[in-house]
């Protein structure tokens, strides 16, 4: 008499579309966030303007866009943090080498939310229209400047352990659906996150827009995926049977 252990393979299958709509969602909601804040007002200055400009910019942020704005802003890092989770659970694949690069995709986006939730973007503005001390103002606008640079090492970090996970699954073709991910979104990851370290160098200057685009563009292209092929299988061990 034979008997043969069935492994339920549904059970490792994991959905991705929420993880794909919270991409989307965040992208969306950072970026209509950030425009909202910025509307009204003088312009806002470059990272390393002269006090008087950063006064003369916090003190004139209207207070209604700044509210909403920051809402917004908060909503979609929340949004952030479930597309992280979501890409970190289909990157862990049985053919990913090193077996600990979604775990740092998903600290590494973590540490990103958790830098820019404190709130120093936000705060240099809050009580502006009530006349800010000039070296309060510089000190609140380089702060704000400084752990914004500073998320975009965090992003980096995600993104080179993203495409380096992408790219070793490629390369051990272990499974039927084998690949999961194309090999171009892995080396566009790797880009970006490199992009990220480079920035951060030269944080007072425009640079930092030359990966921070593309990798939101990867996130939605990304999340797009996770949305035509909602479902990434954790390929079980194969079924073992023993005849008595």
């Amino acid at each position: 008499m034979a008997t043969t252990d069935h492994t339920d393979t549904s059970a490792l299958a994991r959905d991705l579309r929420p993880a794909g709509i919270a991409g989307w969602v965040a992208t969306a909601l950072l970026f209509t966030g950030v425009i909202t804040m910025s509307s009204g007002g003088a312009p806002e200055p470059p990272m390393d303007a002269p006090a008087a400009d950063v006064q003369r910019y916090l003190e004139t942020r209207p207070a209604t866009p700044l509210a909403v704005g920051s809402y917004l802003l908060v909503l979609g890092l929340c949004a952030l943090l479930w597309f992280v989770c979501g890409l970190s659970a289909a990157l862990r694949q049985r053919g990913v080498r090193p077996g600990w690069l979604p775990t740092v995709v998903v600290v590494s986006g973590t540490a990103a939310v958790a830098a820019l939730l404190l709130g120093a973007t936000q705060a240099g503005g809050l009580h502006g229209a009530d006349g800010l001390d000039i070296q309060v103002a510089q000190f609140a606008y380089d702060l704000g400047n400084i752990t914004f640079a500073n998320a975009w090492v965090a992003l980096g970090s995600l993104g080179l352990a993203s495409g380096w996970a992408i790219l070793a699954e490629r390369a051990e073709p272990g499974s039927p659906d084998w690949p999961d991910w194309p090999a171009w979104l892995g080396w566009w990851a790797l880009a970006a996150g490199a992009g990220f370290l480079v920035a951060r160098i030269m944080w007072t200057t425009w640079v930092w827009v030359i990966p921070y685009l593309p990798f939101w563009l990867w996130v939605l292209v990304v999340s797009t995926r996770m949305l035509r092929r909602p479902t990434v299988r954790l390929h079980p061990p194969s079924n073992q049977g023993e005849t008595p």
